[in-house]
């Protein structure tokens, strides 16, 4: 199984050829793979410099999903960008478009089969992962939500950045996206363990 985040950011100004406003340019995913066995493994994708991420995003994905295993998204933003990405790869079309046969989305689950009070009326995994799994949160880190995770990707890749404090955002940011997809294997694992 294969649980899936996305980072991404959208500029008022296209920035990239081909791009439109607002557009949403995907800049890294986070895949950890649980393995029949119970091997879990961690993949990961970052940009790390001004450029168009989306063809690289699309091939360092399909590298990462292969042709086997269900995909584990938590909402179905994931299947967007994976059709927008199929629109503007054309070459990587039928190969994008196939993973989406194999995509469970994990907080529709959720929301049909469990709550919590402590999710305060809401199903996002900001509110479902500190009530179902206290000892994982967002607290500790120093980008804790997608839109910090755009803004300090920009700073990132702003050549004015100094070197370390560039190092610095990178490490950030993997370990953000890296989160959301290990809350996601910990997630299923304790609505498992509760039925």
């Amino acid at each position: 199984m294969h649980f899936l985040d996305f980072e991404t950011l959208g500029f008022a100004v296209p920035k990239y050829a081909g791009t439109r406003s607002y557009q949403s340019i995907p800049f890294q995913w986070s895949d950890h793979i649980l393995h029949k066995n119970g091997v879990l493994e961690h993949w990961e994708y970052l940009c790390k410099e001004d450029k168009d991420p989306r063809e690289e995003f699309a091939k360092t994905l399909l590298g990462a999903l292969g042709k086997r295993g269900s995909i584990v998204t938590y909402t179905n933003y994931e299947e967007g960008i994976i059709k927008k990405l199929a629109e503007g790869f054309p070459q990587y079309s039928d190969q994008l478009l196939a993973t989406l046969y194999r995509v469970v989305d994990l907080y529709a689950i959720i929301r049909k089969n469990y709550y919590h009070p402590e999710f305060h009326g809401s199903f996002s995994l900001k509110s479902v992962v500190p009530a179902l799994l206290p000892d994982m949160n967002y607290e500790n880190l120093a980008i804790r939500e997608g839109q910090q995770a755009g803004l300090e990707f920009l700073r990132m890749i702003d050549p004015s950045t100094p070197t370390e404090e560039r190092e610095r955002i990178k490490v950030a940011l993997l370990a953000y996206c890296g989160q959301d997809t290990l809350a996601m294997v910990k997630l299923r694992e304790n609505i498992l363990n509760r039925s």
